[in-house]
C-alpha cells in the first residue's frame, strides 16, 4: 500500500481525494492545507483523524510514515513543496507545471537527481487511450504526407480560482501546459522553434494575459498552430480543445467526443467529407486515475515514470518560450530553454 501526503486540498486538490480513495493500492496518511475550512472538508471527505490534518508539510512528513507526496498548491509554491518531499526520501507527484519560473524548475531537477525518488508531473491528458491512437495514425502514416496541425481551445473562465487570477501569465502557464503537453503526446515529436501572441481583453477578470496565439515548428519541420481564449464568451471546446492534424489523404479530427478522419471527398455542393469513425473519446477528468496507475507502477517497477520531471520540463519550455515570444513578438528556441 503506497502511503501518500497530499499537500493542497482545496480548488482542484479536491479532486484527487476521491481518486486516491478509489485506488486500491494506494492510501491517504497525512494532508496538508493552510485553510481550515479545506482541511476539514478534505478530512471527512476522505475519513481522515483530525489529528492527520496540518497546515504545515515538514510536520505532517515529521508526523506519519509516508512513500509520497501529492502537490497540488499554485506554481509559486512548486519548488518549496516537491523540494521538502524529496529531501525528505519520498516520491513526488505534483500537478503542473513543475514550476512558475524556468529557473525554479531546474533546481527542482538538480534536486531529484541527486536523489532516487520518482518524481512525476500529472499530465492527465496523455495518458487518455485516444492520444496513443491518435498518435498511431500521424505517425503510421495514414495520411499521407503531413501538411500541419490546428488547436483550438475555447473556456468562459471568468472565475478560475484567485491565484489565477493574480498570475502575469494565466493562459500559457497554467492551461496551455496542458495542451502543449498533449500536442508533444499526439504527435510523436518536440518543437523546435515559436512565435507566440498573448494578450488580455477589455473585459477580463484577469491581471495577466489570458488570450493567445502560439505558432511552433516541430523538430521534424511540421507546423502547429495553437490558439486559446480562456475568457471566451462564444462557444466552449472541450477541456482538450478541438485538434486536427491535416494529411495529404484525409485530416485526423478530435472533437470531443469524437476521433475520426475526415477523408477527401467534400465539394461545395456537398462540403460533408467522408468520414471514418476511429474511437470515442472519453472525459478528459479521468486521465487523473491514469496518472496515479502510472506513478504507483513507476515506483513499484523501480523505472522513470511517463511525464517524468526531467521529460515534462520539455513542455515547460514550450510555455515559457511562447511567454517570452509574445512579449518581444521574436521567435524563440525551444532548446534555449532547457538544462
Amino acid at each position: 500500500m503506497l502511503k501518500v501526503i497530499q499537500v493542497g486540498v482545496g480548488g482542484y486538490g479536491g479532486s484527487w481525494l476521491p481518486t486516491i480513495m478509489e485506488n486500491d493500492g494506494v492510501e491517504h496518511v497525512a494532508l496538508v492545507d493552510m485553510n481550515p475550512e479545506h482541511l476539514s472538508r478534505a478530512r471527512k471527505t476522505i475519513g481522515l483523524a483530525e489529528g492527520l490534518c496540518f497546515s504545515d508539510v515538514e510536520k505532517a512528513i515529521a508526523a506519519v510514515e509516508a512513500d509520497a507526496l501529492l502537490c497540488v498548491v499554485p506554481p509559486a509554491h512548486h519548488e518549496a513543496v516537491i523540494g521538502t518531499g524529496i529531501g525528505a526520501g519520498l516520491h513526488v507527484l505534483s500537478e503542473k507545471p513543475i514550476a512558475d519560473t524556468v529557473a525554479s524548475a531546474q533546481r527542482i531537477l538538480a534536486s531529484v537527481a541527486e536523489s532516487d525518488r520518482v518524481f512525476m508531473i500529472a499530465q492527465k491528458a496523455r495518458f487518455h487511450p485516444w492520444v496513443h491512437k491518435f498518435r498511431e495514425i500521424v505517425t503510421g502514416g495514414a495520411l499521407g504526407r503531413m501538411s500541419h496541425v490546428t488547436h483550438y481551445f475555447r473556456a468562459p473562465y471568468y472565475s478560475w480560482g484567485e491565484f489565477r487570477h493574480k498570475m502575469a501569465d494565466p493562459l500559457y502557464i497554467e492551461m496551455s501546459i496542458h495542451h502543449f503537453d498533449l500536442l508533444r503526446a499526439l504527435l510523436g515529436c518536440d518543437p523546435a522553434s515559436v512565435w507566440a501572441q498573448s494578450w488580455n481583453t477589455p473585459y477580463s477578470t484577469f491581471n495577466g494575459d489570458i488570450t493567445g496565439i502560439a505558432h511552433f515548428t516541430m523538430d521534424n519541420g511540421l507546423p502547429v498552430s495553437y490558439h486559446a481564449d480562456a475568457i471566451s464568451s462564444g462557444d466552449m471546446t472541450d477541456w482538450f480543445g478541438e485538434i486536427r492534424a491535416v494529411g495529404e489523404t484525409g485530416t485526423l479530427t478530435m472533437v470531443y467526443p469524437e476521433l475520426y478522419i475526415a477523408r477527401k471527398g467534400a465539394n461545395h455542393s456537398d462540403r460533408a467529407a467522408p468520414r471514418e469513425e476511429e474511437m470515442a473519446v472519453r472525459p478528459p477528468q479521468e486521465g487523473q486515475a491514469a496518472v496515479l496507475r502510472e506513478f504507483t507502477a513507476a515506483i513499484a517497477e523501480g523505472r522513470e515514470p511517463e511525464s517524468a520531471g526531467a521529460e515534462n520540463i520539455k513542455s515547460l519550455a514550450m510555455v515559457f518560450a511562447a511567454v517570452d515570444s509574445s512579449r518581444d513578438q521574436q521567435v524563440k528556441r525551444i532548446a534555449d530553454y532547457l538544462p
